[in-house]
Order: C-alpha cells, then structure tokens, then sequence
C-alpha cells in the first residue's frame, strides 16, 4: 500500500513538470499526417506520421538549432536506413547484416549523450519497422523512404516557423523545477518533523532525504547543461542567461542548507521532541517551500502581482524564523544550531527577491570559455575512442546489434505476423544493464498489455476512420506527457497510438486483432531481450560497484580535506567556488555508485553479499557531506594559530581515513576525537566536525572488511 501510494506522490509531483503546450504541440504535429491519411485515402502518410512522431519525441529542447540539427539527422539517417531495410526486406542474406551494422551504429550514438542515445534508439527502431513495410520494389522504397523523410520535414517546419519556442524557455522550466524540487524537499521535512508524534527510525529518514537529494542533484545538473546551451548559442540573451545562472547557484546554496537542515533533523530528532517546538520548525520549513514554489511560479520580472505575492511569502517565512527563536528555543535550545542554516535559507531567498524584482538583474555570472573544439569534432572524437570491445558503450552498441539481427531474423524466417513489434520491443527495452533492462521489460509488457486492451475497447467504439485518426491526437498528448511520469503509462498511452495507426494503416485487420499482436509481440520482444541481455556480455556490476565506491571515497576525501583546510585558515575566503565544486563531484559520484548499487540490487540473477556494507558506505559519505554543508556555514579559524594548525592536521587524518593519503601524518591512539583547541576555539566546529569523524571511522571500518572479502 505503502509503494502504491508512494508512486501516486511521484506522479503527481511529476504532472506539474510536464510541459503541456510543448506536449500539446508535438501530438499535433505528429497526429496531423493520420488525419491527412484518412482524408486523401493514403495509407503511406501513417509511415509520415510515425516519422513526424519519432522527430518530436527526438527533440532534445534547447536552442533551435540544436533542436533542428538532431531532428534533420534523425531525418536524413532515419530515411537512409528506411530505404536499406525496406529495399533489403526480401534478401535475408542482405537484411540480417545491414539489420547488425545500423542497429549497432543507432546504439554506439548513446556516447554523445542522453539526446544522442533517444536518437540511436529510434533510428534503430525505424530500421526494424522499415523490415518489415509492404515495399516488394524499389519503386515502393523510395516512396516510403520519401514518406518518412516528408513526417521529419513537417515535424521540423513546424518547429522552426509555426511553434518557435524561446531558446531559454527549457532552461527557464529547469531552474524552475529546481526551485519545485527545494519546495518538495522542505515539505518532505518538514512532514518527517512535526512535533507531534515519536522521531521516525532512520530508515524513514533515508526513505525521504535520499530520493531528494538524487533527484535534485541531477535537476541542478540538467538545469546547469540547459544554461550552457543558451548562453553559448545566443549572446544576445546574455543578461537572461547571467539571470538563470545566479538564480541556478541560488538554488544549489539552499539545497545544500536543506540538506544540512535534514542531517541536523536527523541526528538530533530525539532532542527536540515537543508540540511548540517541532510545530513551529515544521511551520517554518513549509512556509520556506511556499517561497521556493513562488520563485518557481516567476514569469514576469515587471508583474507587481508575482512581486508582491513573493514578497508577502518571504515576509511570513521571516516571521516563522522569528516565532521559533522565541518560544521555541525555550523549550528545545538545541534549535540553536539550525538558526544559521535557516538564517542562510532566509538570506538567499530574499538576495532572489532583490535581484529578480528590485535590482531588475542580476549579478554578472563569470565568463565561460568557448569550447576548442567544434561540436561534429567532439561528436567523432568520441565516437572514435569507443570503438574498443573494452568500452561499455560499443559492447552495449554490439549487444543491440545482435539482439535486433536475431529478433528479424526470427520474424522473418516464421513470418511471424506484425513481427517487427517484437524487434521493436527489444531495441527499445535492452539496456546496458541487465537489471534495467529486466525493469524495463516488467514496465513495457504491463503497458502494452493494458494499451492493447485499452485501444481494443477504444476501438469497439469508434466506427469511422476519421474517428481512429482524430482519436490519435488526444492519445498522442497523453504518450509525450507521460513519457516523463512512468514509462508503463508511456508505454500505454504509446500502444494505443500505434494501433491505431497501424489500423489505419491496415484497415483489413480489426482493432482487437492488432492489439493481440501488439500484446503478444511486445512479450515475445521483452523475453528475447532479457535472454540477449543476461547471455552477451552481461556487466560485471559488482566490480563496478567497487570501482564507483573507490572513486566516490575519493572525491569524499578530497572534499573533507578542502572543506577542513579551508576552515584551518590555508585557503582564503576567495577559493569557496573550488569547495563547491568539490562538493558537487562528491554527490555526484556518490549518485553514481548508488546507481551502481541499484542495478546491483534489482538484478534478479545476481546477490552479493557485500550489498549491505556498500548501503552502510553511501549512508556515511551522504552524512559526511550533509555534515560539510553546515561546517560551510561556520566562519573559518584565524591562520596561524594552534587551533587552526591542529585543525589542519585533523582534516589530513580524517582523508587518510576516507581514502588513504600517502602525505597523511601518523594517527595517533585516539584519531577519532575533535582536538580540544579546535573545541576551545571555535564550539561551533566541534559538532560538525565530530559526526564526520564518526563516519570516516565507519568508512575505515567497512573498507577493511571489503578488502579483506572483495567482490568476485
């Protein structure tokens, strides 16, 4: 019940994300060749469609000529490999090697990015559904590649002329979601924390912070890629691109104080129990989400209503802060230590409000040095340095390959009825990873399942081809909205589409008729995927998880001893963008084990016994740098002095124990314990320095016992 409800959350989180015009559009462009369909009574156009379709899912936003550029390539290379399959579709000998070559070409594209990987994919789609197109002539191939390459036009006319969009519009929308993530986080706390019922066990705890901080760390980094775009594609929109990048590192300062604000909850829970006090905090975090949300809801720079609404939200947030530090410390004066790292929330918001509505800009983000290299370079560098069985990319490229050539070998050698929605499952559903391609499987068979039965049922009740083809617009809005909730309401909404249009298509056959096929393929697509997933080069994820644990200690250390140093007095005030980038690579990798470790653990022909000493190992990096966030508030020891001498000699101690140091001075008896001039110094660094020495122990401790078992 619990996860039923959990998902529930998660999607209705996700439903104030989706881009609703943007969706609207897109199933527009693609829905509108079925309708022409009908009304000029050619069923080709449904191949323009599914083209048109296949360009707007492609559409990676941004600037437009990046989002042109990707939609041509998809067009011309699409229409190229139409043309091969379609031509080779009766030559088995010819097929099953072009089959192997472009299926391994659209998967080794996954090098240049995710945009680039959606790109591979539906090319590697369009040559598996090209195989399997009514063209017995050469004639009929040309046709249909003109078809395909008409919907990719269209697609892009309609783009670049009709529905221009803003160039900084999806960098706008991805501050904004950023700013929608701290809102969910604050109120995620602040429901952990009420004051009015027993303190949670930890689990609860890491069952609300560590999906937050996922999700928002890779928010800030989408939003981070999207800023980039504009500002190196329109210089004109300079100042707007300064904006989004102060109001991005705004954002990234307050995720970093909630993230210390959870640590802080967490460890010291049990201490401030009580109706006044954790009411009035609860009150305070929700009131600072409400500040997020209205940042997040900012259009209009000029609209005195969205300043005063902000302001009026900032002004109650204020009287929280102010409410908890009377009454509240009264009764809980352990609060004490969260009032700086609200005070930093509250200054931050209100340094949004000066630069958004008071000030009309905001301060000049730093020139960014223009890339050295043009981006085709880029693209065929990378390209070329994957070429390597050694790489996963080309081995995950290679296994795309063989798995397309074997599913249309099989359905071409049993004639095996709408075969290439097999072929199709498969190149969508195989994954570099055995374990998501076995969740992707489970997600994609549920949905084309309920999709086919959906567009059956849709079927018995419409009776015209009009009707089918007008129905597709509303289908097609419900597939390019939820392709960003869940891919099993993608994958239904995505079925119902396709069948159809392949009804129209097709008329001869009945609804239900395809929808068994679709059904009956998509399963058969899902099991060849699992079986060519689990026999050709599966991963070695436990090795991975090893080498993304090692590296995330390392970045851990780096950052501690940084952190640490910094606050000793060895670095001035002016290196604080090293710290935060540090900071930044240490989440990261960080996320990249955890990622690692999912996999690990959502495998369902694999168990290691060293999963729970990796779990124990991520909780104390998570700590060690939600510990580091709230040292990063306190100000840093006079150089020169014993107590920031002995605090500079803690911090070498502390990352030799994180990941070994080779400049690392001897451990004492007793590392572990914060020296007494630091606590006579500074008390304030006492107890964030403290709980990084109680995990870098445990880190020491579970990197012992890994050594001394490794996984195999």
């Amino acid at each position: 019940m619990n996860s039923v409800t959990n998902l529930l959350s998660r999607w209705r989180a996700s439903l104030r994300n989706v881009l609703w015009l943007d969706a609207l559009q897109a199933a527009a462009i693609s829905a509108a060749p079925v309708i022409l369909a009908v009304l000029a009574h050619e069923p080709r156009l449904g191949w323009t469609a599914i083209a048109a379709f296949w360009a707007c899912f492609g559409d990676p936003g941004g600037p437009l000529r990046q989002r042109a550029g990707s939609m041509l390539a998809l067009g011309l290379i699409g229409a190229l490999f139409c043309f091969l399959a379609s031509a080779s579709a009766g030559h088995l000998w010819l097929l099953l090697p072009l089959t192997f070559v472009c299926c391994t070409f659209g998967g080794l594209l996954r090098v240049l990015g995710p945009a680039a990987a959606i790109v591979g994919t539906l090319l590697s789609a369009g040559f598996v559904v090209a195989a399997e197109l009514p063209a017995p002539t050469l004639s009929e191939s040309l046709w249909y590649t003109l078809f395909f390459l008409a919907g990719a036009v269209w697609a892009i006319l309609m783009t670049a002329l009709v529905w221009r969009r803003r160039p900084w519009k999806d960098a706008t929308h991805a501050v904004a979601h950023c700013y929608r993530g701290l809102a969910d986080f604050a109120d995620a706390l602040a429901r952990m924390y009420s004051g009015l019922t027993p303190a949670a066990r930890p689990e609860a705890w890491t069952a609300v912070t560590k999906p937050s901080r996922s999700a928002q760390r890779a928010a800030l980094e989408s939003a981070r890629v999207r800023i980039r775009e504009v500002q190196d594609t329109r210089p004109s929109r300079r100042a707007r691109g300064n904006q989004l990048t102060y109001l991005l590192d705004s954002a990234e300062d307050s995720f970093i104080a909630l993230v210390a604000c959870a640590d802080l909850l967490e460890s010291h829970a049990p201490q401030w129990l009580g109706r006044s006090a954790g009411a009035h905090l609860s009150h305070a975090l929700h009131r600072y989400a409400s500040v997020c949300n209205a940042i997040a809801s900012t259009s209009d720079v000029n609209d005195p209503k969205q300043a005063e609404c902000l302001r009026e939200r900032l002004a109650h947030f204020g009287a929280g802060l102010h409410d908890l530090r009377g009454g509240a410390m009264a009764y809980a004066p352990d609060l004490a230590t969260m009032v700086p790292v609200l005070d930093r929330l509250l200054h931050t918001a209100q340094a949004i409000m000066q630069a958004l509505f008071d000030q009309g800009g905001a301060p000049a983000a730093p020139v960014q040095q223009r890339r050295a290299a043009s981006r085709a370079r880029q693209a065929w560098r990378a390209l070329r340095q994957n070429l390597s069985v050694e790489s996963d990319a080309f081995r995950h490229a290679l296994r795309v390959g063989v798995g397309a050539t074997i599913a249309v070998a099989l359905s071409k050698t049993f004639a095996v009825n709408h075969g290439y929605w097999m072929s199709l499952t498969l190149v969508f559903i195989l994954q570099p990873y055995f374990a998501t391609t076995w969740q992707r499987t489970l997600e994609r068979v549920t949905g084309s399942v309920a999709g086919a039965i959906g567009a059956s049922l849709l079927g018995l009740l419409l009776s015209t081809p009009l009707s089918v083809a007008l129905a597709v617009l509303p289908i097609a809005l419900g597939t390019f909205a939820a392709r960003t909730i869940h891919y099993a309401l993608f994958t239904f909404f995505l079925t119902s589409q396709f069948v159809l249009v392949s009804h129209i298509q097709q008329p001869e056959i009945y609804e239900p008729t395809l929808a068994a096929l679709r059904a009956f393929n998509s399963v058969l697509g899902g099991i060849l995927a699992l079986l060519v997933g689990f026999l050709v080069w599966p991963e070695k994820e436990p090795r991975q998880l090893a080498g993304a644990l090692t590296r995330a200690l390392d970045r851990h250390a780096a950052y501690a001893l940084a952190l640490i140093q910094q606050k000793g007095g060895a670095a001035p005030d002016a290196d604080d963008q090293a710290i935060v980038a540090l900071r930044r690579q240490a989440c990261l990798s960080a996320d990249n084990a955890e990622a690692s470790l999912q996999r690990l653990q959502q495998n369902p022909m694999h168990r290691e016994r060293n999963v729970d000493t990796a779990v124990n190992l991520l909780n104390a990096m998570r700590r060690i740098t939600a510990a580091g966030t709230v040292l990063e508030i306190q100000p840093a020891l006079p150089p020169q002095t014993p107590a920031a001498d002995a605090l500079r000699d803690y911090g070498r101690v502390l990352a030799h124990a994180l990941h070994p140091q080779d400049d690392a001075p001897d451990l004492p008896p007793r590392p572990w314990a914060v020296p007494a001039a630091i606590v006579a110094a500074d008390p304030a660094l006492a107890d964030p320095l403290d709980r990084i020495a109680q995990q870098a122990r445990q880190v020491r401790q579970l990197r012992d016992r890994i050594e001394k078992d490794p996984p195999r």
